[in-house]
């Protein structure tokens, strides 16, 4: 490689690095910086690009941030009901079992506990925080305090995440902030 060349592209990496880093407080990247092509994929489709981190909220009221952090795609209708979904998976190429499960519908158990893990669960994905049925979690903004505003999200095999509620919402035909059906990127066998 020509040392011009991959100087261009070390500065372009430390450039775009910086970029990603300078979220506003919402987690939602500045526009025109910083968006990868997932989240650009994302607000192409309506949603909004938010950067999200995992939480631990267990059953009382203290919620624990978690290492690392997701780039996700909220949509929020005029109703005020919202869905969540990784940015990266409603921007992947092929597939995911995330939409597979999304535009599929399968059918999975109920519970008397909370419906949307026991459905994300019968499918063969987590939402699980821990090893006890009452430890909960799920992706907020970074420095959330308020548990309510932590979005529980069922992970499955591939890494793709979808918000649980919306999964299981979906599933019995109601849907929440958008219908994701047709804001895939790839095409969805079923759809």
């Amino acid at each position: 490689m020509k040392r011009s060349h991959a100087l261009a592209v070390s500065v372009l990496v430390l450039v775009s690095g910086t970029a990603v880093a300078a979220h506003a407080a919402d987690g939602t990247p500045p526009a025109g910086r910083g968006t990868s092509a997932a989240a650009a994929w994302c607000v192409k489709q309506g949603g909004v690009a938010q950067t999200r981190v995992p939480y631990f909220t267990g059953s009382g009221n203290v919620i624990t941030p978690l290492g690392g952090e997701r780039e996700m795609c909220l949509f929020t209708a005029k109703d005020g009901s919202h869905i969540m979904i990784a940015a990266d998976t409603l921007a992947a190429d092929k597939p995911t079992l995330a939409a597979l499960a999304y535009v599929r519908k399968p059918t999975g158990p109920s519970s008397p506990g909370n419906p949307s893990i026991a459905y994300c669960q019968g499918i063969n994905g987590t939402a699980m925080f821990g090893n006890r049925p009452t430890d909960g979690g799920g992706w907020g903004l970074k420095g959330e305090t308020k548990p309510d505003k932590v979005m529980s999200a069922c992970m499955f095999g591939d890494g793709s995440v979808i918000d649980a509620w919306g999964l299981k919402y979906h599933q019995g035909g109601v849907i929440r902030g958008a219908d994701l059906t047709e804001k895939f990127r790839a095409s969805i066998p079923g759809a």
